[in-house]
Order: structure tokens, then C-alpha cells, then sequence
């Protein structure tokens, strides 16, 4: 029986990718980076440091591509703020699981103060029981120690949880850590998603049913 659900944020809960594509071309545009087509070719959302620094190499300091990275995040919440909608179903979906008492988790490789503007866009915010951000660990996504964290704040055993991921970073993150894991086609098909670990891959939430899950 699913005592705990964990949701990944960008591509889960929202289809915020268009956004942070946006927001990536300002950037580049402005930071005049040529080709951001081509790098922003396998970005799946968070991880912003990380592409920094497959972008720029050794050209800055860390310090200084930290600095980039949150002028980068402060135009995606400039241009995403207000238009903040949630994949199909997912509200009602949250709002059942909740009535049931099942713990309710974020585990997302975007930093907090995202988490936090679109959560709150969604009025849900302070409806998780956990919220865990790519800025709060050590390593992110496929590294499995933010969904490991959740379960441990939730006090359950990992076959009581299930994990709710768009990426193939998430859903590896997801089989890393042993916790069951349903796919959602936003970003990466159902073939990708399948063949990585995902039992069941859906499009959105309506008319999932967890009682398959017990």
C-alpha cells in the first residue's frame, strides 16, 4: 500500500521547459553565447550550474558561474511568474491523495526559490511534507540522495513509495534508489522512460489510478 508519493517539480508537475528554454535563449542572447540551440539540445530542466559549466568551461570561476546561474533563474521566474499551470489532472490528484493521508514530497533538481514561486503560483506550497531542492544536496539527480532523504523524512519503508518523474536523470534517480517510479511523457517519450525503469508511463493525471499500486 503507497504510504508516500514523491513528485519531481519542472515536467511532472508543470510543463515549465518551455520557460527555462526561454529563459536560457534571453540569457545566451544577452550573454552573447552562439549555438544555445544546440547546448540546450538535452536539458530537461534544473541542474542550471551544471550546464553553466558545460557551457563555459574553465572561462569563469565557480563563484562567478554561480552569479550566472542565478541571473539565468531570476529570468525564468520574470517570465514564468503568472503563468504557472499545473499538467492535466495533476491538482485533483494531489488534493485525493492528500484526503487519504498518504505523505505528499518534492524532490526536484531546481533550486528552492523556483520550487517555492511555482508551488506558491499553485497555491500548494505549504501542502508538502518535504520538499527537497537541487540546491540542498550534494549530488542531484541520477544520484538517488534526494529521493533517499524523503523517504527517511517520511519514516517509510521504500515499497510504501512511489515516484512520479518526467526525466531520464529523475527515473535512473528513481531505480538508484529502489523506490517504484511512474514516468510522465512531457519531455521524454514512453519508450525512453520505459526501457530506464519506469512500470508505468502515463501522459498526465487524469484518470490515474493508484489503488493499482494497492
Amino acid at each position: 500500500m503507497i504510504k508516500g508519493v514523491i513528485f519531481d517539480m519542472d515536467g511532472t508537475i508543470v510543463d515549465s521547459l518551455p520557460f527555462h528554454y526561454k529563459a536560457w535563449k534571453i540569457f545566451f542572447n544577452e550573454n552573447k553565447v552562439e549555438n544555445f540551440s544546440e547546448k540546450l539540445k538535452d536539458y530537461k530542466g534544473g541542474g542550471t550550474l551544471d550546464l553553466m559549466n558545460a557551457v563555459y568551461g574553465d572561462k569563469y570561476s565557480r563563484k562567478k558561474l554561480k552569479i550566472m546561474t542565478d541571473d539565468k533563474e531570476i529570468i525564468f521566474r520574470e517570465i514564468y511568474k503568472n503563468n504557472v499551470v499545473p499538467i492535466m489532472g495533476f491538482m485533483e490528484m494531489f488534493e485525493l491523495i492528500k484526503s487519504k493521508n498518504i505523505l505528499v514530497g518534492i524532490a526536484s533538481n531546481a533550486i528552492r526559490k523556483n520550487v517555492e514561486m511555482i508551488l506558491s503560483e499553485l497555491k500548494i506550497y505549504e501542502k508538502f511534507d518535504s520538499i527537497i531542492c537541487g540546491d540542498e544536496v550534494k549530488k542531484g539527480k541520477p544520484d538517488p540522495e534526494m529521493f533517499n532523504e524523503t523517504v527517511k523524512r517520511f519514516n517509510l519503508k521504500k515499497e510504501e513509495c512511489l515516484i512520479f518523474e518526467d526525466s531520464v536523470e529523475g527515473v535512473l534517480a528513481a531505480v538508484n534508489s529502489k523506490v517504484d517510479v511512474v514516468g510522465i511523457t512531457s519531455s521524454t517519450s514512453k519508450k525512453v522512460l520505459s526501457n530506464k525503469g519506469c512500470k508505468i508511463t502515463i501522459d498526465n493525471y487524469l484518470n490515474f489510478d493508484m489503488s493499482i499500486y494497492g
